[in-house]
C-alpha cells in the first residue's frame, strides 16, 4: 500500500506539472501575440499545435504545415508524442 501511494503521488505531481507547463505556454503565447490561441484555426490546427514553441517543441511545430488538415500532415508531425499533453 505504501508503494502504491507513492506512485499515485508521483503521478499526480507529474500531471499537475504538465498542466502548469501548458498554462505557462498559453500565457507566453498571449504575451507574444496579444491574443489567446484559437480553439481552431480554419479546421487545420488547434491551440495545442500553436503553443508547441512555448513547450520547447519548436522543431515539431516546424514539421507542421498549418494550411493542411491533420490527416495530410507528415507522419512525423502526426505521430510525435508530446509528453506534456499526456
Amino acid at each position: 500500500p505504501a508503494v502504491q501511494k507513492v506512485r499515485e503521488a508521483a503521478a499526480r505531481m507529474s500531471c499537475q506539472n504538465n498542466m502548469k507547463q501548458i498554462g505557462i505556454a498559453i500565457h507566453n503565447y498571449y504575451d507574444s501575440t496579444n491574443a489567446l490561441p484559437p480553439d481552431h484555426a480554419g479546421h487545420f490546427v488547434n491551440a495545442m499545435v500553436l503553443i508547441l514553441p512555448y513547450l520547447e517543441q519548436d522543431n515539431l511545430l516546424k514539421q507542421w504545415n498549418l494550411n493542411l488538415n491533420f490527416y495530410l500532415q507528415s507522419p512525423a508531425a502526426r505521430t510525435t508524442v508530446v509528453k506534456t499533453y499526456l
